[in-house]
C-alpha cells in the first residue's frame, strides 16, 4: 500500500526480485486519492483475502493514515504481518516545508516521521530502515 504510484511499483519490484509474489497493489495515484482509500480500509481487504500472507506499506510524512492503520491493526487484531518503510525522515528537521510530488506538509508532531514510526512499531508493525530491507523483514515476519 502506498500514497505514491511510483513507490508502489518500486516496492513491488523489490519484493518480486527477492522471490516474494505480489498481488495488485492498493495505492493512491499521486495526490489524487481514490475515495475510501485509507490504509485501514485496504488492510481490511487484505485481511479478507485468505491468500494474502503479509502487507507492505510505503509511508510518507504528513497525514493521519498511518495512525489510523496502527489503531485498526490493534483494535481488529490483524492476522497479517505488516512491514512499513517511512520515507522523508529528514522532514522532521524541516517543519512547514513541502515534500514530494503531493506537496505533503507536516502540520504537527503527530504528522512527523518519528511519531509515525513510533505508532507503527507500537502496533507491532515492523519498520524498515531502507527499502532494500523490506524483503528480509517480510521473510522474517512470515517465518515467525
Amino acid at each position: 500500500m502506498s500514497r505514491s504510484g511510483g513507490m508502489t511499483t518500486e516496492m513491488c519490484n523489490t519484493l518480486t526480485a527477492a522471490g516474494l509474489r505480489t498481488v495488485p497493489p492498493r495505492s493512491r495515484s499521486a495526490a489524487n486519492a481514490i475515495i475510501g482509500s485509507t490504509y485501514a480500509e485496504f488492510d481490511a481487504l487484505y485481511e479478507a483475502d485468505s491468500e494474502t500472507r503479509a502487507i507492505v506499506i510505503y509511508c510518507e510524512p504528513g497525514g493521519r493514515m498511518e495512525a489510523e492503520l496502527a489503531h485498526y491493526v490493534v483494535e481488529k487484531k490483524s492476522r497479517l504481518p505488516i512491514v512499513a518503510f517511512m520515507a522523508g525522515r529528514f522532514m522532521d528537521e524541516m517543519p512547514g516545508m513541502r515534500f514530494g510530488h503531493a506537496g505533503t506538509i507536516v502540520e504537527g508532531k503527530a504528522d512527523t516521521t518519528a511519531e509515525k514510526i513510533a505508532r507503527l512499531r507500537e502496533a507491532g508493525i515492523s519498520v524498515a530502515e531502507r527499502i532494500e530491507d523490506i524483503p528480509g523483514l517480510v521473510k522474517t515476519r512470515l517465518a515467525a
